[in-house]
């Protein structure tokens, strides 16, 4: 009887006028539902989200649900922006209230922004001359601000009627020139919000249709190789803890995307590698010298390597550590021989389980190393 109260209770609440009003502007906003990337044939991105400038983005999804993290960068050249397309475009006039959950896991702040255009600038999308239509500063934090918790922020902005599909990112330009060069750091979200302040503005009758759109879109990374040429980073060998280097690639201002006709996946199983070090184990050394010579012979126009670990060890660590062994890759290949800026290194530690952490060959298959060769 109780059960029935309740059900009747939220219909006649769904039917209250205003009621739609609630209604998200943008889909899959808490990075519920996973894309399986066509590229990958692998669980490694949202549904309906994208990092512009092509790299993944750091997606995170377990039994607390799914965030994303993107590197926040003051560099022109190798800023990344998050990305997606509105379900419905906005009403010119009318106030909007944006909200989402930030955590800076330990970084320091730096102020971001919320950019809107009328047009799909997600193929290459530069910051120059960009004013976003809102900024975040920590005045936007709705309670105490720290850096290691969870923070839910929000802002309210006034549309123009354009805005069709929305960019987060670094966009100051007048950053000065030492904080130009820093690297960044990756600020996590989860639990994004964009409502009207009108409760009689509802969603648009084409949102559903959009939001089918937006998860039939099955590509989400762009193939490394669209940059300038750039000295490979210092390769951390030995000994743990590892300086985690975030430093995106730089990227031409002529960027643009071609989708690669082909892209083929070989797996490095982890046992090449000494135990919680990025070294190469002697012993199967055979091993990685023979698949990184196919490589080679297939001579791919991109390459993506990503390191994965098991679950073993704090969750930063393991960060670190798969991204120190997808870099020892990259040596070798350089070392014989592939060109240096087509290759892209993400460490993505241990988000991407492909088999159970709670056994040892589970927690076998999980360490390893993933290249994506990219053809044209």
């Amino acid at each position: 009887m109780m059960k029935t109260f309740h059900l009747l209770l939220v219909a006649c609440c769904l039917l209250m006028p205003g009621a739609a009003s609630a209604q998200n502007l943008l889909a899959n906003p808490g990075f519920e539902d996973s894309n399986v990337c066509t590229e990958l044939n692998a669980h490694c991105a949202p549904e309906a989200w994208k990092e512009v400038n092509y790299s993944g983005l750091s997606y995170i999804q377990n039994s607390k649900g799914g965030k994303v993290g993107i590197v926040l960068s003051e560099a022109y050249v190798s800023r990344k922006f998050l990305f997606t397309t509105l379900l419905c475009p906005l009403v010119a006039g009318e106030e909007y209230e944006i909200s989402f959950d930030l955590n800076l896991r330990g970084a320091e702040f730096r102020p971001f922004g919320i950019y809107f255009s009328a047009d799909d600038k997600s193929g290459y999308f530069s910051p120059v001359g960009i004013h976003p239509a809102i900024t975040f500063t920590e005045k936007n934090c709705v309670k105490k601000f720290k850096k290691m918790d969870w923070m839910p922020f929000s802002g309210i902005f006034r549309a123009t009627g354009d805005e069709q599909f929305f960019y987060l990112g670094y966009f100051d330009e007048a950053a000065p020139e030492a904080m130009r060069l820093n690297a960044g750091a990756i600020f996590f979200f989860d639990n994004f919000r964009l409502t009207p302040k009108n409760k009689n503005i509802s969603l648009c009758a084409e949102a559903e249709s959009k939001r089918a759109e937006l998860y039939a879109d099955d590509w989400r990374h762009g193939p490394p190789g669209r940059h300038a040429d750039t000295e490979p980073d210092t390769l951390p060998t030995d000994d743990l803890p590892i300086e985690m280097d975030t430093t995106p690639p730089p990227i031409a201002d002529t960027l643009e995307y071609r989708e690669p006709q082909r892209s083929d996946t070989l797996i490095l199983s982890g046992i090449c590698f000494d135990f919680d070090k990025s070294t190469l184990n002697a012993h199967y050394a055979g091993i990685t010298d023979s698949i990184t010579d196919a490589i080679i012979l297939k001579n791919p126009g991109g390459i993506l390597i990503s390191g994965h670990t098991d679950n073993i060890g704090s969750e930063e660590f393991n960060l670190k550590l798969s991204l120190a062994r997808a870099r020892t890759i990259e040596q070798i290949l350089i070392a014989k021989g592939y060109k240096v800026g087509n290759i892209r290194c993400v460490g993505l530690g241990e988000s991407r389980p492909v088999a159970d952490n709670e056994t040892e060959p589970g927690r076998q298959a999980n360490r390893r190393i993933e290249i994506i060769l990219f053809f044209q």
